[in-house]
């Protein structure tokens, strides 16, 4: 039975994990779950929330583009993660997006929903930093990408479940988008449980102990770590500003392709249906061949399947297997590529590198957003994500050049704080 509810669990003990990183895996992963389905309320409700607050297209695209600065400041947060301890932060962040997310659900302007979605992403920005750092700091190198992929898989669950839920039970029933924000306030009940049993990372107290935290937030821009700072940060931004055509391809379903938002929301579950099992196996992959091998090779199979599905021609026939290789290879490449995040930096900035990435990131769906508004004033949906498109092909060759391969590696020897310890411990 607990296969059945985990079915990762198997892979896990076969690869040597304790039941402490299993327990850890299965806490982080659930708080992947909630964030995964929060995520996922304004992608699938998007023709139904323009449709309450009377916006255009381009309107929409405007207010998210505000909406993702949330992750500004989420920095704040985060960087107190670095001083004060992942544990406490991760659970002031699971309260605060979901508290947010109840009172999205009462917004009766498109100025208060914008304010309260904006809050919401202040803490899931923070809270998956957090996620990915305590995950990095807990997991054996050999299992990393694993883990990474577990996590990956789990927020996608969410998002799955999301457009389930709505797509085939609130929007066929006539039932308001606003009660999907409703339904995403149970995981308070889950703050109570991560305050008694979530451990703090061991990784942390060391550094804690050792007196080696970092004092003042520029400490991430010093020589040896400002190199890769700026390599994440660039990557992460140029990934990101295909994002426009995420929220809006039920939209583009529904109203440029004649698709019920019924049909297009299944369409979205189906499409990404062999990628879920496809994260763990791809983060399981890049612990053999690298990172660099299996995350570029996924991205690429996504830019190939997006630029299928906005410009062949036909149906659902055509539209699904295209929609399917675009998630595929953004479910593979995901967690694959997100490791260098947390396996670049030393403990005493980790979670602070994971924010910066998180916030460029964040900047480049806003930079997306807010480009795509007057693009579609000119240009149809396809050619907008056609041209916004060329930042994740640029994205690509910098990880497939610039980037070192980190599998199977201690984070101390990725990072040179291995050289650090060792020269605290020489009389």
């Amino acid at each position: 039975m607990l296969n059945v509810l985990v079915p990762w669990l198997p892979a896990a003990r076969r690869r040597g994990l304790t039941r402490e990183h299993i327990f850890l895996l299965g806490v982080l992963g659930a708080t992947s779950f909630f964030d995964g389905y929060d995520t996922a309320i304004h992608t699938i409700a998007l023709t139904q929330i323009r449709d309450t607050f009377g916006l255009t297209k381009g309107a929409a695209s405007a207010l998210f583009a505000v909406v993702f600065l949330g992750a500004l400041p989420a920095l704040v947060i985060t960087r107190y993660a670095d001083r004060v301890g992942r544990r406490r932060m991760l659970i002031l962040s699971v309260f605060g997006y979901t508290l947010w997310s109840g009172l999205t659900a009462i917004a009766p302007n498109p100025f208060w929903f914008t304010t309260t979605q904006f809050m919401q992403q202040v803490f899931l920005v923070a809270e998956g930093a957090i996620v990915w750092t305590m995950a990095a700091e807990e997991l054996p190198a050999a299992s990393r990408g694993f883990g990474f992929g577990v996590l990956a898989m789990n927020n996608s669950l969410g998002f799955g479940l999301a457009a389930i839920v709505f797509g085939g039970f609130l929007e066929p029933a006539g039932i308001s988008w606003r009660w999907m924000y409703v339904t995403a306030i149970p995981p308070l009940v889950f703050v109570a449980f991560l305050r008694r049993r979530l451990p703090e990372s061991r990784r942390f107290l060391a550094a804690q102990e050792r007196g080696s935290l970092a004092e003042r937030w520029h400490e991430i821009l010093r020589p040896g770590v400002r190199r890769w700072l700026i390599l994440v940060v660039v990557t992460t931004f140029l990934t990101q500003l295909v994002t426009q055509a995420g929220p809006f391809t039920i939209d583009f379903l529904e109203t440029d392709r004649g698709v019920s938002a019924t049909v297009a929301n299944f369409m979205l579950v189906f499409a990404g249906l062999p990628g879920i099992p496809l994260m763990v196996w791809a983060g399981a992959l890049s612990d053999r061949f690298g990172r660099r091998l299996v995350g570029c090779a996924c991205a690429l199979a996504s830019v190939v399947g997006a630029l299928g599905f906005f410009w062949l021609p036909g149906g659902v026939p055509v539209l699904l297997p295209m929609m399917s290789l675009t998630l595929v290879g953004q479910l593979g490449a995901w967690p694959v590529l997100q490791t260098y995040t947390s396996e670049l930096f030393p403990t005493a900035l980790r979670s602070s590198a994971s924010s910066w990435a998180n916030l460029a990131g964040v900047l480049g769906r806003s930079g997306s957003l807010a480009a795509a508004a007057p693009l579609l004033a000119v240009f149809s949906q396809s050619m907008t994500a056609t041209l916004l498109g060329i930042g994740p092909l640029i994205a690509i060759v910098m990880f497939a050049m610039l980037f070192p391969d980190t599998h199977g590696r201690e984070l101390e020897e990725l990072s040179g704080e291995e050289l650090a310890i060792a020269a605290t411990l020489i009389p």
